[in-house]
């Protein structure tokens, strides 16, 4: 959700790939994801008798017919092999598919149950997809006050009191004014993370009712998390 502006598009499209420290880390992560399918080539599995198989073709056999075709489109750097072919629709077509590293999730779910005595390691992973969640519902939040603000008459967006609050007001005619990406993700992240645990400090606000009604999604959503939080801990 938090785009570059056209002046920085086009400083990284010359300065090339490595330029940009985003596509450094989602390098990475493909090359973890590469090893994690090596990895699983070589991790053993209990059969429907219980018994412990490591036998290298029967471990193949089963990684096949289960998580091997998610892990590999998960795996696949596509925005690499395509890098600057130009197209929205590649665009869109590469973000379709690199959603399936969250289908992956679904394996640690999977999983908790086993580690369910361990209470700690079960906060600590719920933990982490909260942080998760905050960071997907940050993006919701700036898109929101993105697309509303140039058909609002009255800006009384929540980016609108943040670029007062910081003292970088938006010029109609600049395209490259307002508050930096930087302090947008870091004022929408605060907002989600104290949403999902409170009902906020006010600070930050919604003012249209589309932020109103995400504000109250945010909150139902962070009731039903932190209840999942805290169960392991009382069994």
């Amino acid at each position: 959700a938090f785009l570059l502006n056209n002046q920085e598009e086009e400083k990284n499209w010359e300065c090339g790939y490595s330029c940009n420290p985003l596509n450094i880390v989602d390098l990475i992560v493909d090359i973890m994801f590469i090893i994690d399918i090596v990895i699983n080539f070589r991790t053993t599995y209990v059969n429907i008798n219980d018994e412990v198989v490591s036998h290298p073709a029967k471990i193949a056999i089963h990684y096949f017919k289960g998580w091997f075709l998610i892990d590999m489109v998960a795996a696949i750097p596509f925005d690499l092999l395509i890098y600057r072919t130009g197209s929205d629709e590649t665009t869109t077509l590469i973000g379709l598919l690199k959603t399936a590293r969250l289908l992956r999730l679904v394996r640690v779910a999977r999983k908790l149950d086993r580690y369910s005595e361990y209470g700690a390691a079960v906060l600590f992973l719920l933990m982490c997809t909260f942080a998760l969640i905050a960071h997907w519902l940050a993006c919701i939040w700036y898109a929101i006050g993105n697309v509303e603000r140039p058909y609002m008459e009255h800006k009384i967006g929540w980016l609108d009191n943040l670029a007062i609050q910081i003292g970088k007001n938006y010029n109609d005619t600049n395209a490259n004014s307002g508050p930096s990406i930087k302090d947008k993700y870091v004022t929408a992240l605060y907002f989600t993370f104290s949403s999902l645990t409170s009902v906020g400090f006010g600070n930050v606000s919604p003012n249209t009712n589309s932020e109103k009604i995400f504000s109250i999604c945010v909150m139902l959503i962070g009731c039903k998390y932190i209840v999942q939080m805290l169960q392991p801990l009382y069994k």
